[in-house]
């Protein structure tokens, strides 16, 4: 009995060290020990993670969620979580469905759009962006009046699509309730959205319906034919009076960027071959396009370009695309129609331009042309890009441009020399020599042929008539000959910056950049300067660039101070 009584005493105390968390030094008390010296880990706060969605991305606390909200134009409905994850949760898996932005996105970070809401025309700007829809009729009829789809997904119909799941689709839901849709209503739900933020243009609206017009009016031939041979009456309309050589009608409007005047000097200013808009453009690595009608001159958006100052911005292919170059060795497309903005990588085989800021372009050809100080002109595609060909010339080229068809380019160089080259064969066709110049600086020709002009840095303008230069010369196209202006201007004092032709050759506007108020408006054919305008208080301060619209219905001035001055010219009914 007592040696029982002490085995059972033994053990007592052999459990009791167990029980109170063991021996010291044992596996038990080192795994306590083990766990007191980890960091203990505690829940983060809504600040806390509302700052980890903002650095991180994800949720809709960072920019991506303020983006969906501005673009979502209000019809986004408040966010609810119908599962007990939380928004982390969340936004791992929205970056999940991303698949890694940063590389998609590609140069989306180097340039940044600005839209104007309230613009009546242009990318976002459109009436019906904000408007509600029509009735049911209406849109039955804009639905029955689309082309039939050439292939259709039998599937979509019997998709369901989950709207509240994320917060991409949540603003796509009609009600708050709404939890399920249709795959095929769901299509046509993302295809609405994309219409309200990416709106096209009135221009493009316009042409369409034009294009519609003549297609209903081409069966009708005929009929037309027949009405113009029931009267005598003259086809041509003889109503347009000559231009006055002394004085013109002029009379000054509101800015043309008076909503969003450039940050900078104003570099280009052009206005859109079609329709009634203006781009502007500058140092402030900002492009801007405006409505023009005198009065309101809305604006209708602006691209920024974080990387490039901007000294070329010209309109190509009829209206359809901007390019945008300056001191760097890449440029820029913009799409007019899609919005859409891609960079151009420099020329092809030629890596050692280090700058592609001389630039000119044609409206309606297919080339551009980038001037290089080794006296070549490198010709791209305005298509594709690519790299064409090369014309040389034997000194340094000061300008080029092109003539209304683009089939041909002229270009000066600091030898005085004028070279006219023939873009569908790339070759020279004929040279001459201007003893007149003193360094030239620019070249312009008229839309018509008839005229060109060549400015110097003593500040005189040559003027010559295309016409009668080659009196005598006519049956050894590629002879080398001397020119003679029938006209000097002198009217500026310092190196002349600029001239540019109105549409139909009736005047010339010279300009200089290096005093205040040096432009002067040259009457043809008699060459004799406007002497009513401008005045001492017209106040055009450094001008920069000049431009008439497609009908010289307005005249736009861009300054040192970042303004484009509009005036319109009364002699001409039409924009």
């Amino acid at each position: 009995m007592g040696s029982a009584a002490a085995r059972g005493r033994r053990q007592e105390k052999r459990s009791a060290p167990q029980a109170s968390g063991g021996e010291p030094g044992g596996p038990v008390q080192q795994q306590q020990q083990q766990d007191s010296k980890r960091p203990r880990v505690e829940h983060k706060t809504q600040a806390e993670a509302d700052l980890e969605r903002l650095v991180f991305g994800g949720g809709d606390a960072g920019l991506g969620g303020e983006l969906d909200r501005v673009l979502g134009e209000g019809d986004a409905v408040p966010e609810q979580s119908d599962s007990g994850e939380g928004s982390l949760g969340s936004a791992e898996s929205e970056d999940e469905e991303s698949g890694g932005s940063d590389e998609e996105d590609g140069d989306a970070s180097l340039f940044f759009m600005d839209t104007e809401r309230d613009a009546p025309l242009g990318f976002a700007g459109h009436d019906g962006a904000h408007e509600e829809s029509g009735s049911d009729e209406e849109q039955d009829g804009a639905e029955a009046a689309k082309p039939a789809a050439a292939w259709t997904d039998d599937d979509m119909e019997n998709a369901t699509v989950e709207l509240k799941k994320k917060s991409r689709t949540r603003k796509l839901r009609v009600e708050e309730e709404e939890d399920e849709v249709a795959g095929d209503v769901y299509e046509q739900r993302l295809r609405q959205q994309f219409e309200k933020i990416n709106p096209a243009p009135q221009w493009a609206a316009e042409a369409e319906a034009a294009a519609a017009a003549a297609a209903a009016t081409a069966g009708d031939v005929q009929r037309v034919g027949h009405d113009l041979l029931q009267t005598s009456a003259s086809l041509v309309s003889r109503t347009h009076a000559l231009l006055p050589a002394t004085t013109l009608a002029i009379t000054r409007v509101r800015n043309a960027n008076h909503a969003a005047e450039s940050q900078s000097v104003v570099q280009n200013i052009q206005f859109h071959p079609t329709a009634a808009v203006l781009l502007t453009a500058g140092f402030d690595k900002t492009l801007r396009l405006f409505e023009v009608d005198g009065k309101e001159n809305q604006k209708i958006q602006s691209i920024y370009f974080k990387d490039m100052p901007i000294t070329t911005a010209q309109f190509i292919r009829g209206g359809q695309e901007i390019i945008v170059s300056g001191r760097r060795k890449w440029y820029y497309s913009v799409d007019v129609e899609r919005a859409a903005v891609t960079r151009v990588g420099g020329i092809a085989g030629h890596p050692n331009i280090n700058s592609l800021e001389f630039m000119r372009t044609s409206t309606a050809g297919d080339r551009l042309a980038f001037m290089s100080n080794s006296g070549q002109i490198h010709l791209v595609s305005a298509r594709t890009k690519q790299f064409i060909h090369t014309l040389p010339m034997n000194g340094a080229v000061r300008d080029v441009a092109f003539t209304a068809d683009g089939n041909y380019l002229w270009s000066v160089g600091l030898d005085n020399e004028v070279y006219q080259w023939d873009l569908r064969q790339n070759r020279c066709l004929s040279r001459w020599h201007d003893p007149t110049t003193f360094r030239p600086t620019c070249l312009g020709i008229s839309r018509d042929g008839s005229y060109y002009a060549s400015g110097d840095n003593a500040g005189v303008v040559n003027l010559y008539d295309t016409r009668t230069m080659r009196a005598g010369n006519d049956n050894d196209a590629s002879a080398f000959f001397t020119v003679k202006p029938f006209k000097a201007i002198s009217n500026l004092t310092t190196s002349v910056l600029g001239c540019k032709f109105n549409h139909n050759s009736e005047i010339l506007g010279i300009y200089s950049h290096k005093k205040a108020d040096q432009l002067k408006l040259v009457h043809l054919p008699t060459g004799t300067v406007f002497a009513n305008w401008p005045s001492v208080s017209s106040h055009l301060g450094q001008v920069q660039c000049i431009d008439f619209s497609p009908q010289s219905g307005f005249m736009a001035v861009g300054n040192d101070g970042g303004k484009a001055l509009l005036y319109r010219l009364q002699h001409y009914p039409s924009y």
